[in-house]
């Protein structure tokens, strides 16, 4: 890693524009390779030329989301504490912090392993698979849930490797993972004849790789001091994770459940429908993904700077920001209003798979501009130490304002309304987030009382 020092020197002092870039662009080729993990998949289990077993990678999807809400729970809570905790140059703690989360990792996942295989068989109806979708959905999710404490590892540890600036090193490990899976899938799924088991092994096995680099890094290269003494175990520290963990969470779950309704609803259409939709949810993550990596890339210089009190330099990072945001979400709108056809085509022969795909991706390419003033938005919050407000923004978005009108849309307005609720809802959402990130600043205490002492 670099030393602490010069990553300090990045949150602290380095002109805005170069900070956010520097920190931001290795988070978005992370999470770029992330969506690649999500595309080999889908690429070679559509190579089987079976619909089934291509809805079911689709259907599958919100149950990752979820694996990855635990994980994100414990990463994103830890991230938030440290880059305080080195903002308020307490380095000691946040190697406390970053210990502790490590240890919370494997609890979660030896509690949460048992309790999903006893009910995999409501899980699955629940995703909305069915007839033959059924039993390819449960050979893909099994390896996930058998190997849950390697995938929450990894969606924890890639976020709290970032959040001392070692952002060259949290994008390291996940391609190194995303490579692995890549190579693996046509061996596991073609020549081992597994097809959709094998992606899922695959998948894990990668995981796996990033899990091990990210505990290179810290056994080897971080300055932070790592142990698993009873100090660790202090309530200040896990209500900390936890009280800023818990609402980015649940913006995963949120995800999912709605992605879980959608495609119940969307059932109805058939399985090509179903199979569209997976294509497109996948392929919008690309977008998603994108803009969520350079929310995170901002987070931990806008927890360093609150936590150093400085409100000029933390008021010009968040400007620049959802400047660069919303600039980033309308090219990445044309560039997919223009070739969602052809992204579509590449992982299906179907000629209705990949007509209702256009149309999903082409709405769905609406609402990246307001994505990202979300994202911003929400990851500052959190940044912040702001649980409430995360909590209300993340809810809001996948839950209290996107079910109710996915229901009367689809009622008034079929499929088509189905498709269109997203994009309509982050319109409006994205206006919420940014008069409360605008009220959370204006009346901040902690900026407040750091600037009278200055």
């Amino acid at each position: 890693m670099k030393t602490q020092e010069s990553r300090e020197a990045v949150l602290a002092e380095a002109p805005v524009l170069r900070a956010i870039v520097t920190m931001a662009v290795p988070v978005i080729l992370g999470m770029l390779v992330q969506v690649f993990y999500n595309m080999a998949d889908t690429f070679f289990i559509g190579r089987l030329n079976d619909v089934h077993q291509l809805a079911a990678s689709g259907i599958s999807f919100p149950f990752f989301m979820i694996m990855m809400s635990f994980g994100t729970v414990i990463g994103v809570g830890t991230a938030s504490l440290v880059s305080r905790q080195l903002g308020m140059q307490k380095r000691a703690e946040a190697g406390e912090i970053v210990s502790l989360s490590i240890v919370l990792n494997i609890i979660v996942a030896l509690v949460l392993t048992p309790v999903l295989l006893l009910f995999i068989e409501p899980i699955l109806r629940l995703l909305g698979a069915q007839g033959e979708t059924l039993a390819h959905t449960r050979n893909y999710l099994f390896p996930l849930i058998c190997c849950s404490a390697i995938s929450i590892s990894n969606f924890s540890l890639g976020n709290v490797v970032r959040s001392e600036g070692a952002v060259f090193h949290a994008m390291t490990g996940q391609i190194l993972g995303t490579l692995t899976n890549i190579i693996l899938d046509p061996i596991m799924i073609f020549a081992m004849d597994m097809e959709i088991a094998g992606a899922a092994w695959a998948t894990v096995i990668g995981n796996l790789v990033s899990v091990l680099y990210y505990l290179y890094c810290y056994s080897d290269k971080s300055l932070l001091n790592i142990n698993f003494n009873r100090k660790i175990f202090t309530v200040r520290y896990i209500t900390g994770i936890f009280s800023i963990g818990i609402p980015s969470g649940l913006n995963h779950v949120f995800i999912s459940f709605a992605i879980i309704v959608t495609n119940n609803l969307a059932a109805a259409y058939g399985a090509a429908v179903l199979a569209a939709m997976g294509i497109g949810d996948c392929r919008s993550q690309l977008t998603i993904l994108f803009l969520v990596g350079l929310a995170v890339g901002c987070q931990p210089l806008v927890g360093y700077n609150y936590g150093a009190g400085n409100r000029r330099r933390l008021n010009s990072i968040l400007k620049t920001g959802l400047i660069l945001s919303v600039s980033s979400g309308l090219v990445l709108s044309l560039i997919f209003a223009v070739f969602s056809r052809y992204a579509v085509a590449v992982f299906t022969g179907n000629a209705e798979v990949i007509r209702y795909g256009t149309t999903m991706l082409r709405a769905m390419a609406l609402a990246a501009p307001f994505v990202g003033v979300i994202m911003i938005c929400m990851n500052s919050l959190q940044a912040l130490g702001k649980a409430v407000p995360s909590l209300i923004l993340s809810s809001g978005r996948q839950g209290i304002v996107y079910i109710p009108l996915l229901f009367l849309l689809s009622r008034f307005f079929g499929l088509t309304g189905i498709i269109f609720s997203q994009p309509i809802v982050d319109n409006l959402v994205s206006i919420a987030a940014s008069f409360m990130l605008y009220h959370v600043l204006r009346t901040d205490t902690h900026l407040a009382k750091r600037e009278s002492l200055q």
